[in-house]
């Protein structure tokens, strides 16, 4: 029969190991977050072009982070409101962008974006480039949201130039630096429109965005940034013959890759992924979980290296 000692000593033994325990599950805790995300929109690429294009940077996002080839954007399988969706995680009934011309009049998103939960609830100063005028329906004039457009009817309005005025305007940013940015590249849908897509021409304006998205990279790796920095790459369509909006899989499939910090490498994510799930998962990734909206974004957890 054990002494009143000996049992003693075991219940404080136990209660040890449950302290132990109990202070090893509050370290682990959730996936490293990221200083910065940049979401990458390269408009109307189709995920069966990055297969045929050389794209070496895409590429190796995918490789090193998380993808899938079978996410899927909002109907109509148009720019305006499948950005609109993007940012805001709502359904295009539901965030009311159902245009997809520049059209002032009409004024600005009327719903809250990723932009501005990650400003209110969490200091996060937001930047916007973008080679389409129309996409300043989803840019809410902000104090916390600097919004450059190089229109595409301007000339030399390339993916190059987007991400030179994109690096240009943290260098030179001197009331705080952003650590969210969105950089829309329009070359694709322009080269499909005019020659189609899967044409030759629609396949070199890929491989342009992908130089382009390995410039910023350089950059951010210039600025002791690339580190710390998660991407997310993806399209607000696809497209087939030389146009898009409807509901065939060419027009509604996407591509989504995601990659840096506290992100799996080399997964291929196995649940479906809306564009809606976009906003929810660019929080996630900057570390910003204390909001409340109403939204139908959910972030896709499984990237994440929990």
């Amino acid at each position: 029969m054990q002494s009143f000692a000996a049992r003693m000593s075991m219940v404080a033994m136990a209660l040890v190991i449950t302290l132990v325990g109990l202070t090893l599950a509050c370290a682990a805790g959730p996936s490293v977050a990221a200083d910065n995300v940049v979401l990458i929109v390269v408009d109307g690429l189709r995920p069966d072009a990055l297969k045929l294009a050389k794209v070496p940077t895409i590429d190796g996002f995918i490789k090193r982070g998380s993808s899938t080839m079978k996410a899927q954007t909002v109907m109509p399988s148009l720019t305006l409101p499948a950005v609109a969706s993007m940012l805001t995680g709502l359904l295009v009934d539901q965030h009311g962008i159902t245009w997809n011309e520049y059209e002032p009049m009409r004024g600005f998103l009327k719903a809250p974006t990723a932009f501005e939960i990650a400003s209110f609830a969490a200091g996060r100063l937001g930047a916007m480039f973008f080679g389409k005028e129309k996409l300043l329906h989803v840019a809410k004039p902000d104090r916390g949201l600097l919004v450059q457009v190089c229109s595409v009817s301007e000339a030399g309005c390339t993916a190059q130039k987007i991400v030179t005025d994109a690096l240009t305007a943290y260098r030179t940013a001197t009331e705080g630096k952003p650590s969210l940015f969105f950089i829309h590249l329009a070359d694709p849908d322009l080269a499909g429109h005019e020659k189609g897509w899967m044409s030759k021409s629609y396949l070199q304006a890929v491989e342009a965005s992908d130089r382009a998205i390995a410039t910023l990279v350089k950059g951010f790796e210039e600025l002791g940034l690339y580190k710390h920095t998660a991407f997310i790459v993806t399209a607000d369509h696809g497209g087939h013959d030389k146009t898009h909006g409807t509901t065939a899989p060419e027009d509604m499939t996407i591509p989504w890759i995601a990659y840096g910090p506290g992100i799996k490498s080399g997964y291929e994510i196995k649940r479906p992924v809306s564009i809606i799930d976009t906003a929810a998962t660019v929080l996630r990734a900057l570390g910003v979980t204390d909001y409340y909206v109403e939204w139908n974004s959910k972030t896709v957890d499984e990237i994440f290296t929990d």
